[in-house]
């Protein structure tokens, strides 16, 4: 799912990723521009304990506040792949064993270049794409958080 916000005029937007079980993951911000000087800064209100709930805040080193590859890979490195082994761990799970992670079909994330990727660093994590226009009806997200 991803928030639009303004930040003092400062447009950025958050991925948030949620678990069947409705168990939020730490949030990812992305900032629009091409320093950390686009992102709060470690002094800012808070800050201190969105570091420790594992928030990611990143800037896009673009014009744009979207996901690029790679804060896709900063993603899946920082905050959906910890969470996959952490259970496989608690599970008692081998680390080869399968995860599925379930995505919208947005224009990054089924590129080949990401697909390919995620099958070159991570190749345990199945991608489940939401049929276009399905994202209301099937992403968790939409459905229940929103």
């Amino acid at each position: 799912m991803t928030i639009i916000g303004e930040d003092e005029e400062q447009a950025f937007t958050v991925v948030v990723s949620v678990l069947n079980s409705g168990e939020l993951l730490p949030f990812q911000a992305i900032y629009q521009g091409y320093s950390t000087k686009t992102c709060p800064s470690k002094s800012a209100k808070d800050y201190a304990a969105a570091d420790v709930a594992g928030f990611c805040f990143e800037f896009s080193k673009s014009k744009t506040y979207w996901s690029t590859h790679e804060t896709m890979h900063s993603l899946i490195n920082n905050i959906i792949e910890p969470y996959f082994t952490k259970q496989k761990a608690k599970l008692g799970l081998p680390l080869s064993h399968k995860a599925i992670w379930q995505i919208d079909v947005w224009s990054v994330h089924r590129s080949e270049e990401f697909c390919g990727w995620m099958k070159d660093h991570y190749p345990n994590i199945i991608l489940n794409f939401i049929p276009g226009g399905c994202t209301p009806v099937w992403q968790a997200c939409d459905t229940g958080i929103q």
